[in-house]
């Protein structure tokens, strides 16, 4: 599970600050109702580094949480892959699922 408040936290440390919780706390519920561990960080990617919550700091946000909660499950990901991921994520302002799920897949597998 993880939380708003938790996220505003992190991106604090990002230097950022919230200008649109409700997108964060839909982002949030969205990952919280999901099973699947990657799918589910898929929703925390797309509400952030899509849905632009924060001022600033949204890819920073998004990549510190995903790494954490994937840590947590003993998921290492190519570190490499994924900053340049998140990047062309932004960049395309990819909203799909799906395809944010397949690619985090490919770049995070169990140790």
């Amino acid at each position: 599970m993880v939380s708003s408040r938790e996220l505003i936290k992190i991106n604090l440390k990002h230097g950022g600050s919230i200008i649109n919780k409700s997108n964060l706390d839909y982002a949030v519920e969205r990952a919280n109702n999901e099973k699947n561990l990657y799918r589910s960080n898929a929703y925390l990617i797309r509400g952030i580094v899509v849905g632009h919550p924060f001022f600033d700091g949204n890819k920073s946000t998004a990549s510190e949480i995903v790494l954490k909660r994937f840590e947590k499950q003993k998921i290492k990901c190519n570190e490499e892959r994924f900053s340049k991921g998140i990047i062309k994520i932004a960049k395309l302002n990819e909203s799909n699922i799906n395809k944010i799920t397949r690619r985090l897949m490919r770049w995070c597998t169990k140790k």
